[in-house]
């Protein structure tokens, strides 16, 4: 049975009169929503990654492109409506993008310095940071889970030049070409330990939430589906017990170890600039955990900083 939906396009906050119809069987249990943005890109010349599409009171999102179309609650003769959210990126092209940076910034600058002059220290801090992005590029590839399919490509630049430029550029810089450094007591070695102690956690974490979003989709029936990517539950362990971002705080913590370690005032920067941006996250995390898990949710726990914030 063929049903039609008209296709309206939203070009900022206007939304075109003209109507374009899409035919295609709404209880077809083989196809997505995926299917739908396809047939949407055939007439509007939009690919499927560009694509915001919503209800025509603009309050109801489809971006699940796994879920079932016979799942998605459309009528025949519906008006959905399409913005073009213009060049997009992939999120793991992105998170790969990122973290390669760091890692042939420092490896660059590190030659380009007087390597037979370099301390302990300064040997350490390469291979800190080469280990920190390889463990996140690794994570990207077996871990996480992504909620979303891209993201602006505008916005993945700006994260590049987080990662490349404010850490490696500056940091690599300071330690190797800018700075001269001598060789610090033998206690600062611990520093090191705590830095690995602190990665370990953080990975951990990154297990416990991925493992949510791994298990079979939650579906008792079809108003209740939930595909794998948007599937949460309350964490427990390794810090979820005091703060809802407990991969955020050993994140945080794991930079402020290799920032007294080396006592670098890049790092400082980059340390507190990327805790503040992790404080947004967090904060907005915790409310939608509230907000979904209500009183079920523990009220002693903060978002990032347990008892603090």
């Amino acid at each position: 049975m063929s049903d039609q939906l008209i296709i309206k396009r939203r070009r900022r906050n206007t939304i075109d009169a003209t109507n374009q119809i899409i035919t295609l069987n709404l209880s077809d249990n083989n196809s997505s929503l995926l299917t739908l943005k396809q047939e949407i890109s055939k007439i509007t010349r939009i690919k499927p990654l560009r694509q915001w599409l919503t209800s025509e009171d603009l309050k109801t999102v489809y971006d699940d492109n796994s879920k079932p179309l016979n799942q998605c609650g459309f009528k025949s003769g519906q008006v959905l409506v399409v913005k073009d959210l213009g060049p997009q990126m992939l999120w793991i092209t992105v998170f790969y993008a990122e973290y390669v940076g760091p890692i042939l910034m420092f490896v660059l600058l590190y030659y380009l310095g007087k390597k037979d002059k370099y301390t302990f220290m300064q040997k350490s801090a390469l291979w800190m940071v080469a280990a920190h992005y390889i463990k996140r590029i690794l994570e990207t590839k077996f871990v996480h889970v992504f909620s979303r399919d891209s993201m602006p490509t505008k916005r993945a630049l700006i994260n590049c030049f987080h990662y490349w430029i404010l850490c490696g550029a500056c940091i690599g810089s300071e330690l190797y070409l800018l700075r001269t450094f001598k060789e610090d007591p033998a206690w600062k070695k611990i520093f090191i330990a705590l830095f690995a102690g602190f990665e370990f956690l953080n990975l951990m974490c990154h297990l416990r939430l991925a493992s949510f979003r791994k298990q079979p989709a939650i579906k008792k029936n079809d108003s209740d589906y939930v595909a794998l990517n948007k599937q949460r539950q309350i964490p427990y362990g390794w810090g979820f017990g005091r703060i809802s971002s407990a991969n955020y705080f050993w994140e945080t913590m794991a930079w402020v170890s290799f920032t007294i370690f080396t006592g670098s005032y890049a790092a400082i920067g980059f340390t507190a600039f990327s805790f503040s941006q992790m404080m947004i996250w967090a904060k907005q995390k915790h409310q939608r955990y509230l907000k979904e898990f209500g009183d079920k949710y523990p009220k002693n726990r903060k978002a990032i900083v347990p008892f603090i914030v």
